[in-house]
C-alpha cells in the first residue's frame, strides 16, 4: 500500500498537468500513488498524463461533477492518506508531501 494517494481532477489542462506531475515525481517522499481523473479533455491532457507513473481514469463529460470525479479517484485510491490537488497547481518545494504528512505522525491527528 502506498503511503499517499494524490487525486488530480482535470479537464483540458495540457498547459499545466506535466509540470504538476513532474513536481510530484521530484518529492522527497516517493511512495506515492497518483490518480488522474480526466473529465473528457479534448486537448493533450490524457496523453501528457500517461507519460508519467499514474493511474489514469476517465469520466464522460455529461456525467461530470466535481464530487463525482473526486469520488471516482478516491474509490481507486489505495494509499494510507489521500491528497486532492488541482491540475493547475505546482509543488514549489520538494518536501511538500513530507511536510503535509508530518502532523500524522501524532496518532491523535486525523485531519489537517
Amino acid at each position: 500500500m502506498p503511503e499517499i494517494s494524490i487525486i488530480i481532477r482535470c479537464y483540458n489542462e495540457e498547459e499545466h498537468i506535466g509540470r504538476l506531475l513532474s513536481g510530484i515525481m521530484q518529492q522527497t517522499i516517493q511512495d506515492v500513488e497518483i490518480i488522474v481523473v480526466d473529465s473528457g479533455s479534448t486537448d493533450a491532457t490524457p496523453s501528457i498524463a500517461s507519460r508519467y507513473r499514474v493511474k489514469l481514469l476517465s469520466i464522460k463529460p455529461e456525467e461530470f461533477s466535481f464530487g463525482r470525479a473526486l469520488n471516482l479517484g478516491c474509490q481507486a485510491a489505495t494509499g494510507q492518506f489521500i491528497v486532492i490537488a488541482s491540475a493547475h497547481v505546482y509543488p514549489i518545494y520538494q518536501d511538500w508531501i513530507e511536510k503535509l504528512l508530518a502532523p500524522f505522525k501524532d496518532p491523535k491527528i486525523a485531519l489537517t
